[in-house]
């Protein structure tokens, strides 16, 4: 005697596999927000379809800014304290986006950072992003 014919089976092991794998595509994402955050980009490049006009650049297409969020000069600024710095003032740091300046925010209202070693328990600060902005931050007591 069976509770479900082969047809329904079939139904909930699709089900189960799409939920397993939204599950593990969710868990990825959270443990790679670098990647993450790359890959959404290429989504939201423009494709540039339009003719070039007579200077090469596309007509039609605003100009599109810079990647770039540090001042050539910023490395001769003062660096910028991780307990007192505004989310605005840390997007200015290299790879720090609004939504990883918030988190950031939210850690030291959490805890103060005590070093900038302390900035590692952010989601989204790697070892990589750490050294790239090490230079341009500091950490006074709170």
């Amino acid at each position: 005697m069976a509770f479900y014919s082969r047809h329904q089976l079939l139904v909930l092991v699709a089900l189960l596999a799409t939920f397993g794998g939204g599950l593990a595509v969710d868990r990825w994402r959270r443990t790679h927000p670098d990647v993450v955050e790359r890959l959404e980009g290429f989504d939201r490049e423009e494709a540039l379809e339009t003719p070039a006009g007579a200077d090469g650049s596309p007509r039609g297409v605003p100009p599109r800014p810079s990647k770039v969020r540090v001042d050539a000069g910023a490395s001769a600024l003062e660096p910028i304290d991780l307990n007192r710095a505004t989310a605005d003032e840390l997007t200015r740091l290299p790879g720090i986006g609004p939504a990883l300046a918030t988190r950031i925010v939210e850690a030291r209202e959490r805890a103060p950072f005590t070093s900038i070693e302390d900035l590692r328990r952010v989601r989204g600060v790697g070892a990589t992003k750490l050294e790239r902005v090490r230079q341009h931050v500091t950490v006074t007591p709170p």
